[in-house]
């Protein structure tokens, strides 16, 4: 089973920035499980794999810190 993934203050600072730039990470569920999205300024991307709670929790804080590093 996956740990949770706690929130440092770079997860924080990521999530901030991408949320000012319209850049939103959501979860969706599915019968199988939790979906990935990111909505970047209304272009909606959804992950192709499903995932438990846990596991699409950290997925979102590693995608604030990568879109983050990525456009930052």
């Amino acid at each position: 089973m996956a740990k949770a993934t706690q929130p440092t203050p770079e997860h924080q600072k990521a999530l901030k920035w991408c949320l000012k730039n319209e850049i939103k990470v959501s979860q969706h569920p599915t019968l199988k499980g939790l979906r990935v999205e990111i909505n970047n300024r209304g272009t909606r991307i959804l992950s192709p794999e499903t995932y438990s709670k846990i596991q699409a929790n950290n997925k979102c804080w590693e995608l604030y810190l990568y879109l983050y590093k990525k456009y930052y």
